[in-house]
């Protein structure tokens, strides 16, 4: 049996593999054809195998190819190997360009020689997707991972999908009762989707059903990323026998508990809710031995998460920027204030105090009925005063759909309770926070205007009460609208410095919470700002919109130059905007900060072009936003301030209904204080959780604890080196605009049309012929840039970079066609007739590979030249070499035959064979001191260097002669003058 080792070239199957990797029992080796075609890595099992030492077949001595075909040859190897002076390999073949401190958990993860665990908790607006895609990336060019599983928030599935395809070129499906149906029309009958597709991307509430979690479950993810991690903690738990259910918990601690699942990463930017049980929870998934002790009172060894947390604030961010960075702090400042607004009209007034009374009357209906009964009708109550806060129009749909309702159930003579939500959902709705389950807010909000109780005789009593409402609430006129009229009065309102450039750009987004509101301001704006705006210029993006039209919407808005995106929550999470605008205006307070946060976060991130973020928050004064929730607020902004976090307000145990009640609702009026007149607070098991066992995200020793317990710096780390490398490995292969007219070169030779799009940006429109189709991409890229700042700002742009996968089919067809010296056009060999010769020299393309001694060995490959001419045998050095490259062809005016017998010489090895293995020498020991320096660097800066051990171990293992020219010399012409 052969002896193989990673670098070896092997005949297997009657084709030609690159050995890849192979185990310590030498059972299993995984292998890259190299034969053409477009690469397939595989695994064999080795005893089972006939393999012979192999080599790439030398260039053919009868053909002379064409210097173009040549050069794109060379190119394409260039372009598409392992370079050894790369040491994150990621960021060869991503779109994105990351700052020094995104870089950190790649390099913690690189540390993690058997598998990566980790949890990155990196503040709002830092970049965790960019970072676990890194990290995704280059466990991927390692061969480390090839099936990857991202389980996120069912809002979050598409900003995951284009995310992965447009910055790292990865080709991710989205599964889910809709999805699955059109993924499994591919299948073989009875094929599974989760183990057909290697990429997918799943909402964590359609995961964790029965029966699609168990089908999860069975397939070995070798990464399963999860976004929002915080969503599928554990519950505080006081006693440790003490009985709790999450589904989401217990579905994510399933599937990352089993060896199947072998890289981990959670994300998030609020892993600690104040309790370190809960905290706790999410660190025990990691497997790590972090955590000890019992559950409800478990310990966190800091040493160990230290090498498996990356959680950094803005500030730390902002901090190492001044001490380890050539690069400007890249944060904007943020300019933040609220706008009191008064009621200024008799009719608003009215509206508000006979709705409190209708209120009134709707929990007296609820009295008598069950606790689930009196729970959701409070948050109905409180649901109905946010609508009429929001707008009038939101509030007329809301009294419509609930007089629809009871009419309905009138008759029917139907007399039962009608509920259509939760206990949770209808609380989640009222308080702003996180809908269970995979309804919408607007599925949610619906769904509680349609909830109502009593007998018939209630009933009758309660439409006469909501027609006079409805009344009411008519007569409140656009014109008689206070916050639409502070929002867009055409002589002083927000909107009017905001379209006029005030603030640098004449772009602002505002959030609303409620899709009916967005639709009364669509309407609204472009009539009370005429001469500002038209109705073209004011976008909307909604929950009831497809991803596709989501999408539409969004690069409309970002393409105009002067214009107003009116937005509800469904892209206040995950979707970035700060390419898009610098101002944010929420039309009303959300009731719970947290929400306030991710929504300034969207324009408030790293890669806002601007200097200062402008955010405005319109609050309604007289009111339970005036009066509680501004304050809740204030203190949010000031802990963030005072410790560079958000106080904990997500979690079963937390909400804004508790911290009312801290705050005392004495200083509520009579009918606001009424709402919260019900047990409502935290519950577990139906019974409302004491006093002394909650957490309240005020007090300073739940944030000094959580600042302890889950902050471990990351922050110290000088990855200038990295950059310093990648900067060497580029210069290596080619400035951008040689890599630009490679591509238009090579796609126009196999028959794709390219033509200028005239826009800003200078992008191209690219028709793809049939043998560059590929999978996922259709037969036309609109637009095209070679720019990746111009894609990462422009979400309807396509960056082409080495890794995406028409330049990796490129890559492919093009060393397919010129390794077959049948094909009309042939690339090995070429001549080039200069005058930059004296005597027949001739350049040989190595294709040298090096095995790198880490614990898991690796491959990296460059294209080595040679040179000598043959008169004399004398090498060139590099820099001779250099210069040849670029020499000034001449017209070929020697017979064939002469270069036919120049290109026989050329082969011979004793013309090229010193010269060459002194260069590889050189090479194997540029590289190892390139590595040693490296090394040493990061060695000094952090404690985290496992994965360079080995790193400067370089070691020959394999070459073959890929190409080569022959420069003639022809005689100098005398320039006359």
């Amino acid at each position: 049996m052969m002896d193989i080792k990673p670098g070896d070239i092997v005949d297997l199957r009657h084709r030609l593999w690159r050995i890849d990797s192979v185990d310590y029992e030498r059972t299993i080796f995984q292998a890259t054809n190299i034969d053409g075609g477009r690469p397939r890595i595989q695994k064999f099992y080795y005893p089972l195998e006939t393999l012979k030492e192999a080599h790439v077949p030398e260039p053919s001595l009868e053909k002379i190819g064409d210097p173009a075909t040549n050069k794109l040859l060379i190119q394409s190897f260039r372009y598409s190997i392992l370079h050894g002076s790369a040491p994150l390999l990621s960021l060869q073949r991503s779109s994105v360009i990351p700052t020094h401190y995104q870089l950190v958990p790649v390099v913690m993860a690189l540390n993690k020689s058997e598998r990566v665990r980790m949890l990155i908790a990196d503040d709002v607006g830092l970049g965790k997707t960019v970072e676990a895609g890194l990290i995704a990336t280059e466990l991927m060019a390692r061969n480390l991972v090839s099936r990857i599983l991202v389980i996120c928030p069912k809002n979050l599935c598409e900003q995951w999908r284009e995310a992965l395809h447009s910055f790292f070129q990865i080709d991710a499906k989205i599964i889910s009762s809709v999805h699955r149906r059109v993924l499994e029309r591919n299948l073989p009958p009875g094929a599974s989707p989760w183990r057909h597709y290697p990429f997918l991307v799943s909402s964590i509430d359609y995961a964790k059903r029965d029966p699609t979690k168990y089908q999860i479950l069975e397939v070995p993810w070798d990464l399963v990323i999860v976004d929002e991690a915080h969503l599928a903690s554990k519950p505080h738990q006081i006693a440790e026998k003490q009985s709790i259910s999450m589904e989401r918990y217990n579905f994510i601690k399933e599937l990352t508990a089993q060896k199947k699942v072998k890289n981990l990463l959670l994300l998030t930017a609020t892993p600690h809710n104040g309790y370190t049980d809960t905290y706790a929870s999410l660190l025990d998934m990691l497997d790590c031995g972090i955590i000890s002790g019992p559950v409800n009172e478990p310990k966190i060894n800091r040493e160990i998460a230290k090498q498996h947390v990356c959680q950094r604030r803005r500030r730390d961010v902002e901090d190492w920027f001044k001490e380890h960075s050539e690069e400007e702090n890249p944060f904007p400042a943020r300019d933040q204030a609220e706008i009191a607004i008064d009621l200024e009209y008799e009719e608003e007034r009215e509206i508000v105090e006979k709705l409190e009374r209708y209120g009134k009357s709707i929990l007296t209906l609820a009295e008598g009925g069950s606790y689930k009964v009196q729970t959701t009708a409070h948050w109905v109550v409180m649901h109905l005063q946010k609508r009429a806060l929001s707008s009038p129009g939101a509030l007329r749909i809301s009294l419509k759909n609930r007089l629809e309702n009871v009419i309905d159930k009138i008759n029917k003579e139907e007399t039962s309770d009608y509920m259509s939500v939760s206990v949770a959902q209808a609380k989640a709705n009222a308080l702003d926070e996180e809908v269970v389950d995979e309804l919408t807010d607007e599925e949610v909000s619906i769904r509680m205007d349609k909830t109502s109780f009593g007998s018939l005789d209630a009933l009758r009593a309660e439409a006469e009460e909501l027609e006079e409402l409805i009344k009411l609430a008519s007569r409140i006129t656009p014109a008689k609208d206070s916050k639409l009229k502070r929002l867009a009065n055409p002589k002083n309102g927000i909107l009017k410095n905001s379209l006029s450039g005030v603030y640098g750009t004449k772009k602002a987004i505002i959030f609303t919470r409620y899709k009916d509101t967005l639709e009364y301001l669509e309407k609204e704006i472009p009539k009370q700002l005429r001469t500002t705006i038209s109705s073209l210029q004011v976008v909307t993006v909604h929950g009831d919109l497809t991803d596709a039209l989501r999408n539409e919407q969004l690069a409309k808005f970002l393409q105009l130059d002067q214009g107003v995106l009116i937005a509800t929550d469904c892209i206040s999470e995950g979707i970035n905007l700060q390419h898009m605008a610098n101002q944010v205006i929420h039309y009303e307070l959300p009731w719970n900060p947290n929400r306030l946060e991710q929504r300034n976060g969207r324009v408030d991130r790293y890669g806002q072009k601007a200097r200062k973020v402008y955010i405005r928050t319109l609050v309604m004064n007289d009111t339970l936003d005036a009066t509680i929730l501004k304050v809740l607020v204030k203190k949010a902004w000031q802990i963030r301030e005072d410790y560079g976090f958000a106080p904990p307000f997500f979690g079963d145990d937390n909400n804004v209904f508790d911290m009312i009640h801290n705050i005392g609702v004495e200083k509520l009026t009579a009918a606001q204080s009424s709402l919260f007149e019900f047990e409502g607070r935290s519950r577990r098991n139906g019974v409302e959780v004491p006093a002394h066992e909650k957490v309240n995200p005020f007090d300073k020793e739940v944030l000094e604890n959580i600042r302890s317990e889950s902050f471990y710096g990351q922050t110290d780390v000088d990855l200038s080196e990295i950059r310093k490398r990648l900067k060497e490995t580029e210069a290596s292969i080619g400035t951008p605009e040689e890599f630009e007219i490679f591509v238009l070169n090579g796609l126009e030779k196999f028959g794709c049309r390219i033509s200028k799009n005239m826009d800003l940006h200078n992008t191209k429109k690219i028709e793809l012929s049939n043998l560059l189709q590929v999978g996922g991409h259709g037969s036309t890229i609109e637009k095209a840039t070679f720019d990746p700042k111009v894609a990462i700002e422009n979400i309807d742009v396509e960056h082409l970079n080495v890794g995406h996968p028409v330049i990796r089919r490129l890559f492919d067809l093009v060393k397919n066609s010129v390794f077959d010296p049948r094909k009309e056009e042939y690339g090995r060999t070429a001549v080039i007739s200069t005058a930059d010769v004296e005597k027949v020299t001739v350049v040989y393309y190595f294709l040298v590979r090096f095995a790198v001694g880490t614990e898991s060995v690796s491959i990296i490959e460059e294209i080595i030249p040679v040179a000598c001419n043959l008169i004399e045998r004398k090498a060139l050095s590099q820099d001779e070499i250099y210069n040849l490259m670029r020499a000034k062809p001449a017209p070929n005016r020697r017979p064939k035959e002469d270069y036919l017998r120049h290109l026989e010489l050329a082969m011979k090895p004793e013309i090229y064979r010193e010269s060459f293995d002194a260069t590889v020498s050189e090479s194997v020991e540029r590289i190892r001191k390139e590595r040693i320096a490296l090394k040493e660097k990061l060695m000094q800066d952090q404690k985290n260097h496992g994965w360079l051990e080995g790193a400067d171990r370089i070691e020959r293992a394999s070459s073959d002669l890929v190409a080569l020219r022959l420069y003639e010399p022809v005689p100098k012409t005398e320039v006359r003058a």
